[in-house]
């Protein structure tokens, strides 16, 4: 799995970045379809206290899931986005397991 990381030089510790490592990993062990992840974490004033912002996008058979959330600290951000995120690839790897709707084949028996 490969995992991108996009920060402002300097102000992101390697603890915050270590965390978010771990439980992109712990997604990918969930299920290896999952391929790649990018991680953008910035200062952008959106309201009062809520400047910093997390923002992880992970490519999951084909699809791409986004989560985007804001907070006064990188770290809440980036917890308020893998729980979303967590919630999100549990929805998507059990849609995945469901059989399909209808079955169309063009073989004929």
């Amino acid at each position: 799995m490969t995992i991108e990381f996009f920060t402002p030089h300097g102000e992101v510790a390697e603890h915050i970045i270590g965390f978010i490592k771990e439980k992109l990993m712990g997604f990918y062990h969930r299920d290896n379809e999952i391929h790649g992840a990018e991680v953008v974490l910035k200062k952008k004033q959106i309201s009062p206290g809520n400047d910093h912002i997390c923002e992880i996008t992970v490519s999951i058979y084909g699809e791409i899931l986004m989560v985007h959330r804001s907070s006064d600290n990188y770290i809440q951000a980036a917890r308020d986005v893998l729980e979303e995120l967590s919630l999100k690839v549990d929805e998507f790897l059990q849609r995945q397991k469901e059989p399909p709707d209808q079955i169309t084949s063009t073989v004929t028996v």
